[in-house]
C-alpha cells in the first residue's frame, strides 16, 4: 500500500507541474509498458513468424525502451527529486511495479497470442510524442513495419 500511494504521490506531482518534461515522463511510463507487453508476446509468438522478424521488432522495441529511460525518465526522476539519486531509484521501483500493473491490464485486454496492428499504434503514438534520432530512431521505424507485417499474418 506504501508504494502505491508514494507512487500516486509521484505522478500527482509530475501532474501537477507545468514542466512538459515532468508529463512525459508519466506519457513514457505507458509506452514502456507496451514495450514490456510485447516483448512477452514475443516470447510465445506464433510459429509462422519469422525469427529474423522477431530479433528485428525486439531491436527496434529494446532500444526505444533504453531511449526512454535514459532520454525521459531517469533524468526526469532525478530533475524532480532535486538531484537526490537515492529517491529517484525510490521512484523508480514506483514507476517499475505501476508498469507492471499496466502490462497485466494489457494482458488482460489483449489474450490472445501474437502481434496485432493496435500494438504497433500503441507504439507510434509513443514515439509521436518522443522520437529517437539515428540508429534507435531506424531500428523503430523497421520494428514498427515489422509489427504490421507480422499482425497481418494473424
Amino acid at each position: 500500500m506504501k508504494k502505491v500511494i508514494g507512487f500516486t504521490l509521484v505522478l500527482l506531482a509530475f501532474t501537477t507541474q507545468p514542466s512538459a518534461a515532468a508529463r512525459l515522463v508519466n506519457d513514457m511510463q505507458s509506452c514502456q509498458a507496451w514495450i514490456d507487453f510485447i516483448n512477452k508476446k514475443l516470447e510465445s509468438a506464433p510459429s509462422k513468424y519469422d525469427d529474423d522478424d522477431i530479433i528485428i521488432v525486439r531491436e527496434g522495441l529494446d532500444g526505444y525502451n533504453q531511449y526512454i529511460q535514459h532520454e525521459i525518465v531517469s533524468p526526469g526522476l532525478l530533475q524532480f527529486t532535486g538531484g537526490d539519486k537515492s529517491k529517484a531509484d525510490d521512484y523508480q521501483n514506483q514507476v517499475d511495479t505501476y508498469k507492471e500493473s499496466l502490462v497485466v491490464q494489457l494482458d488482460t485486454r489483449y489474450p490472445q497470442n501474437g502481434l496485432f496492428s493496435d500494438y504497433a499504434i500503441a507504439i507510434n503514438n509513443c514515439a509521436k510524442k518522443s522520437v529517437p534520432s539515428g540508429q534507435e530512431l531506424e531500428d523503430l521505424k523497421a520494428a514498427l513495419n515489422t509489427m504490421l507485417k507480422l499482425a497481418e499474418l494473424n
